[in-house]
């Protein structure tokens, strides 16, 4: 059984000034809203676009009080460590708790998916 344990969840990608770069995450943020409806997502990037996590947040509605922000990253590092905790820090309310998820690259379903593409890339699939 599934159980909503968020109010919301914020898709969070690095960022890039190249308007390409921000396809894919357009395209999969546009995909989960289909799925599961805009007041339950939103896509935010960490730097060099917009919209900031702190957009994001500010938009969010009142009756949001539970987020959850989910780093479309494969990895924890610098930014996962220091810089995203300290803006969800300055985010935090007593009307909003602001969690940080593990980062997508670390869910064993995504290092199937990197297994089976590589794989196919061998010939071995």
């Amino acid at each position: 059984m599934l159980r909503k344990e968020y109010d919301h969840i914020i898709l969070l990608a690095h960022g890039s000034p190249d308007p390409l770069w921000k396809e894919p995450f357009e395209t999969l943020h546009q995909r989960v809203v289909e799925l599961y409806g805009e007041a339950n997502t939103s896509l935010a990037y960490m730097e060099l676009t917009t919209p900031s996590l702190e957009d994001v947040v500010e938009k969010l509605s009142d009756n949001v009080t539970s987020v959850a922000v989910l780093p479309l990253f494969l990895a924890v590092g610098r930014h996962l460590r220091a810089d995203v905790p300290a803006q969800i820090e300055a985010l935090q309310s007593e009307k909003l708790n602001i969690v940080l998820l593990p980062p997508v690259g670390e869910d064993n379903a995504v290092k199937k998916a990197m297994e089976s593409v590589i794989a196919g890339y061998l010939g071995k699939e």
